[in-house]
């Protein structure tokens, strides 16, 4: 310990690389220990980071270097208690996600050894609090019973009687499973190198202009102050001085169904057009995503064109849509409804969330949430909203209107409005506007978003499935309440990479939960996300044959025998299966270069075509799915 003494004195008087020893020497003692209160190793990486990060900001009121184990041992508890009382769902740890398939082993020893897992951990979580501390302690790393008594603040004696009747308390032969299992979730290799903080010093600020090159070009000022870069959300990843990467955190709205979400939407990752993938854009990805599982953020939402060809592990889930009406159709119409100017900001809320809650409405684009302008009435009743602007294409509307009345009115409101010679309006087939327009001739089309990665689409993925799961609770049981399923008992679960959700059906409604059912299904990353955003339908899953599981590598598949899975109910589980996951044709407004593609034009096959050598091309192509890891 007197080792450990000396880092703390050369850390207080500022070498960051003392502190960084430090991290590396306790990290797993504070990572135990945290798991020994909370039970998940995910939530116990996140406790045992922000323990280290409160230390060091800390550090100079810690009077005895000396008792830097103990002290910190009381942070971790304090962080741990903060989480406990947030009642974070648990979740599985990201860095599961990468998997390579050459490696996979039979499913049916995979779910043994998953099932012995999880009972020696709740063995160790029958454990009385004082055993459980140091029987975690004891086996996660190897620390001898010294050091978990300097970390505890107990005599080394006592630790010696708790491992002893901790021992005795769990079944004969467990204590090797114990160890082998603690020692299963290790933290990340870079865990002493992560760290997201907002930006401190403008040295960190400059540093991360050079990571977010566009945005510094586009918008300077954001990183001529440490005022502007935390109101513009600039956070960097590493240490005080020493930036590995950068990004801008920005949360936004969004809604599946009718519900409506909290989302993450960052304008940019640092490094992103640095190479396929640059190590500073992993880290970024790594630090805008521990940042929005701690603000309980639980989907992220992007643009294809931000992350040019370095984006890994998102999928676009959006149909583009696009109903076109000559404007001349528009001269003669007649309608009851009017259309007029909002008259204060409270109308203007109101409108944006009837467009959030209109399950059909065109959610994302380059410009939304864009403002609502104009109320849509009939009858003095408000039966829409109407954000209509110029844009780089044609003028462009956000609309949610519920009667053809109101299509009218606001269609006439355009064409009073525009010189163009078509109205366009970027709306599912399935929305009242878009059938007007049909009804009095217009065209039609919508296209399925690319699947080749790089193209400027938007783009999504789960971050957790159980609390998105949570979040989305309400939907599903009104799905079910409203299907013919209603009062019948049935359930299943579904798996990815580590994280699973159930669905419980009884005659009180559908309960959602985070334990195995009989009937268990895992779907990779980039199905669960399409399912969950109603790009798919339960049905379309079921009834798409073979899918690729594994894609962690590029190859599609790895291995037949094991990657092409179809994936299959029982009758009364499919059916439940299909009445949660309805079709819900998610549309995006597509942005400039994708444009010409949805009303019919040649799109190329990766963006900025000219620019690509034959070897950026083949890395691109190989990246197909796979998720970065976290």
């Amino acid at each position: 310990m007197e080792e450990l003494r000396l880092l703390v004195v050369r850390a207080q008087a500022g070498d960051l690389s003392a502190y960084g020893d430090i991290v590396k020497r306790l990290q797993d003692m504070a990572y135990g220990y945290a798991y020994s209160i909370l039970g998940d190793f995910h939530l116990s990486e996140d406790a045992a980071q922000e323990a280290f990060i409160q230390a060091y900001r800390d550090l100079p009121a810690l009077r005895e270097p000396a008792a830097f184990s103990g002290w910190l041992r009381r942070i971790v508890f304090k962080c741990c208690d903060r989480m406990t009382r947030g009642k974070h769902i648990p979740t599985a740890p990201l860095s599961a996600a990468v998997s390579l398939a050459a490696n996979n082993p039979d499913p049916v020893k995979t779910a043994e050894q998953r099932e012995l897992r999880e009972s020696v951990l709740a063995a160790v979580r029958t454990l009385p609090d004082r055993e459980r501390e140091v029987t975690t302690l004891f086996y996660i790393d190897g620390y001898s019973q010294k050091d978990i008594a300097e970390f505890l603040e107990i005599p080394a004696t006592t630790v010696n009687n708790r491992l002893h009747t901790s021992r005795k308390r769990l079944k004969k032969g467990m204590i090797a499973m114990v160890k082998t299992t603690l020692k299963s979730s290790p933290l990340p290799n870079n865990f002493a190198d992560v760290v997201v903080r907002r930006a401190t010093s403008q040295e960190d600020l400059n540093q991360a202009a050079g990571l977010l090159s566009y945005t510094s070009q586009k918008r300077p000022e954001q990183f001529e102050s440490l005022p502007n870069a935390k109101q513009a959300g600039v956070y960097v990843i590493g240490k005080e001085g020493v930036v590995y990467g950068a990004a801008c955190f920005n949360e936004c709205q969004f809604s599946i169904g009718s519900t409506i979400l909290r989302a993450i939407r960052p304008n940019e990752i640092g490094a992103e057009a640095k190479g396929v993938p640059h190590p500073a854009f992993v880290r970024s990805c790594h630090g805008c995503f521990k940042l929005a599982r701690q603000k309980g953020i639980h989907l992220s939402i992007v643009h294809g064109s931000q992350y040019d060809h370095a984006l890994c592990g998102f999928v676009p889930c959006f149909y583009h849509p696009c109903a076109t009406l000559p404007r001349e159709r528009l001269k003669s119409v007649v309608t009851r409804a009017t259309v007029r100017k909002v008259r204060d900001e409270a109308e203007r809320r109101n409108g944006w969330v009837a467009f959030l809650q209109d399950p059909y409405a065109t959610k994302i684009g380059g410009g939304c949430p864009g403002p609502i302008t104009h109320v849509i009435e009939q009858g003095n009743v408000p039966v829409g909203y109407l954000g209509w602007k110029n844009s780089w294409v044609n003028d462009w509307a956000d609309v949610t209107v519920q009667t053809r009345e109101g299509s009218l009115a606001a269609l006439k409101l355009m064409a009073k409005t525009t010189d163009a010679e078509n109205i366009s309006v970027v709306q599912s087939h399935m929305t009242m506007i878009a059938q007007v327009m049909l009804n009095l001739g217009g065209d039609y089309l919508l296209r399925r978003s690319c699947d080749l990665v790089g193209l400027d689409n938007e783009m999504v993925s789960i971050i957790d499935l159980p609390g998105l799961a949570s979040d989305l609770a309400a939907e599903f049981h009104a799905r079910f309440k409203s299907s013919a399923l209603r009062g019948v008992k049935r359930s299943f679960s579904l798996e990815m990479n580590g994280a699973t959700v159930g669905f419980v059906a009884s005659a009180e409604g559908l309960a959602i939960v985070t334990k195995k059912q009989k009937v268990h299904r895992v779907l990779p990353r980039w199905i669960m996300t399409r399912l969950f955003m109603g790009y798919y339908s339960g049905n379309d899953v079921l009834n798409m044959g073979p899918i690729p599981c594994d894609r962690s590598d590029g190859k599609t598949p790895d291995d037949p025998n094991l990657d092409m899975k179809e994936v299959l109910m029982p009758e009364t589980e499919a059916a439940l299966f299909s009445a949660v996951f309805p079709k819900l044709w998610p549309c995006s407004w597509p942005d400039p270069d994708v444009w010409p593609w949805v009303i019919g034009k040649k799109h190329p096959m990766y963006q900025h075509e000219e620019k690509k050598t034959p070897e950026m091309k083949a890395e691109i192509d190989a990246l197909r799915f796979p998720w970065i890891g976290y």
